[in-house]
């Protein structure tokens, strides 16, 4: 993996991106997958990041009358689903098309996981019961499904590869690179020894495009028909396919 210090690979994707029109104006009618790259693409995927149960809140219980102080819910009927999981062991990690179905949530493109939240008795039954999805990060083993998917699909000719501007990692002035050249095979690791997810990748044909951008719990990936069918085929990654006309944001209504 390379430094590249000429930004003019990524012109492209800055240029050809929708503008992102700010909330607080009249007219806001949401972030769109355009807002993150060019609608140049035939068809479209949005990967849902990883949710794993876990069991803190259940193994280590509050007393009942410290619960009557806290005033904590029981968080039904989330609670009783993690304690079947694990009675049946079925791992840690849940789909969203499960808990989709267990909170009756439509599993559609526009889904993200306010709609869960909104559903569940109490906001912390979430973080009790639930750890993810990480916004703007794929798991390792959600990184190399993809990676390998890519090759299969698209071929592995040497990519870009480039960090977000936020100033968490603010290569602005710091001498830090924003922008890699080297190989899908290079990526998942790169991204460990760093602790950080490209924002964007992409080769040099411009035929596909990944954008996991810092603030969504949620990959979007353009390319062509091939790519995306794979991608929603693929038994690690949880897929759905989208448009550049679906919102990306939490006040997306549900359907």
């Amino acid at each position: 993996m390379q430094p590249e210090h000429d930004e003019i690979a990524f012109d492209w994707i800055r240029s050809g991106r929708t503008e992102l029109e700010k909330s607080k104006t009249l007219d806001w009618a949401g972030n769109l997958v355009s807002h993150l790259m060019p609608p140049v693409f035939e068809t479209y995927a949005k990967v849902l990041h990883r949710i794993d149960v876990h069991y803190d809140f259940i193994d280590k219980p509050l007393s009942a009358p410290e619960n009557a102080i806290l005033r904590v819910p029981s968080c039904e009927p989330l609670k009783s689903f993690v304690e079947g999981r694990r009675a049946e062991s079925r791992g840690a990690r849940v789909r969203w098309n499960e808990l989709a179905e267990l909170l009756n949530v439509p599993f559609a493109p526009t889904i993200n996981h306010a709609w869960y939240r909104n559903k569940l008795q109490d906001p912390w039954c979430w973080p009790r019961l639930l750890r993810g999805p990480d916004d703007g990060y794929l798991s390792e083993e959600e990184c190399q499904a993809l990676v390998l998917t890519l090759k299969s699909a698209a071929g592995s000719e040497d990519c870009f590869f480039r960090f977000s501007d936020i100033p968490f990692y603010a290569p602005v002035n710091s001498g830090k690179a924003q922008l890699f050249r080297g190989t899908l095979d290079a990526v998942c690791e790169f991204q460990k020894e760093r602790r950080l997810c490209f924002e964007y990748w992409w080769p040099s044909d411009q035929s596909w495009c990944v954008c996991s951008d810092y603030d969504l719990p949620f990959t979007i990936i353009g390319g062509r028909p091939n790519l995306v069918s794979a991608l929603l085929l693929n038994k690690v990654l949880e897929c759905v396919q989208v448009t550049p006309q679906t919102r990306i944001d939490v006040f997306a209504p549900m359907p």
